[in-house]
């Protein structure tokens, strides 16, 4: 069985939801990266930061400004030997991680709610967050990710997703029922598979994954401070120790992203607290 090695974590904070700068969610980063310096500092774990800073705007093509500004930072990370582990607003994000190292024999963990698998044809909205996943395995926005670095889609077949128990609209339940990722569902705190089963089986395939928590996988009692409206039958805090530390005793992880908390939504930090613990687990603490 493989293990990650324990690499100097670079703290990322991405102070954008999808591109906004003044979105409630763009204060999550900040104070998830202030609370953990205090934490690894008092714990005596090395590690560094950095900030994702950009004038983004407020036009179609502000995403794409932060998540071209993250690659670089994600570039000078992974060259440096440290580990990226990126603190977003938005899952969005995970097209910058990517696309700042060469991927093309990675797969993909993806914890969320919520499939991330719409594009163009099928949002309602058009929001880029729910593309996120679909643009990962090459099925939207190809063009416009090359243009930020390394666009090489991540196979379906290397795809685990984790945690989803609601799709929107009936075409994104369509489209992942079609796909040949493995889908996990959580329903009333449990998941319909085992999901450690699963990482063995993809292990069998790829030797390292990207990994991406989008914090509404958890159960709103874990985590009640997130984008969207929280969906309860989620994963408990030891649903979320036991599969990153399955992924980091199976994997090499080259990159990994916590996404979408909310301090406003937070009021007793309680996501905050998850957000920290996962930070922990990440960095070898």
């Amino acid at each position: 069985m493989a293990h990650s090695p324990v690499r100097t974590p670079c703290l990322i904070q991405v102070p954008f939801m999808s591109g906004d700068g003044a979105h409630p969610a763009s204060a999550g980063p900040r104070r998830a990266t202030e609370s953990a310096r205090e934490l690894l500092g008092a714990r005596g774990v090395a590690f560094e930061s950095a900030t994702v800073d950009v004038v983004a705007g407020d036009s179609a093509e502000a995403a794409w400004r932060v998540s071209d500004a993250l690659a670089s930072t994600v570039r000078n990370t992974t060259a440096a030997g440290q580990l990226p582990l990126v603190l977003a607003g938005s899952c969005d994000a995970a097209l910058g991680v990517l696309a700042g190292f060469e991927h093309a024999r990675c797969g993909v963990v993806w914890l969320d709610a919520h499939g991330d698998f719409n594009t163009p044809e099928s949002s309602e909205t058009g929001f880029l967050p729910g593309m996120a996943l679909a643009a990962v395995v090459g099925h939207c926005h190809a063009d416009r990710w090359a243009q930020i670095g390394d666009a090489t889609p991540i196979a379906e077949s290397d795809t685990l997703l984790l945690g989803v128990r609601e799709l929107s609209p009936a075409a994104e339940r369509r489209r992942l029922k079609a796909s040949a990722i493995d889908a996990i569902a959580w329903r009333g705190g449990k998941a319909q598979r085992d999901p450690i089963a699963a990482l063995d089986a993809l292990a069998e395939r790829v030797d390292a994954v990207y990994l991406h928590i989008d914090l509404d996988a958890f159960d709103p009692e874990v985590a009640p401070g997130i984008v969207d409206d929280p969906v309860p039958g989620g994963l408990s805090l030891r649903d979320g120790e036991r599969v990153v530390r399955a992924v980091l005793e199976r994997f090499r992880v080259p990159a990994a992203t916590l996404a979408t908390y909310v301090p406003a939504r937070d009021p007793d930090g309680r996501t905050l607290d998850l957000e920290l613990r996962l930070i922990e687990l990440l960095a070898g603490v």
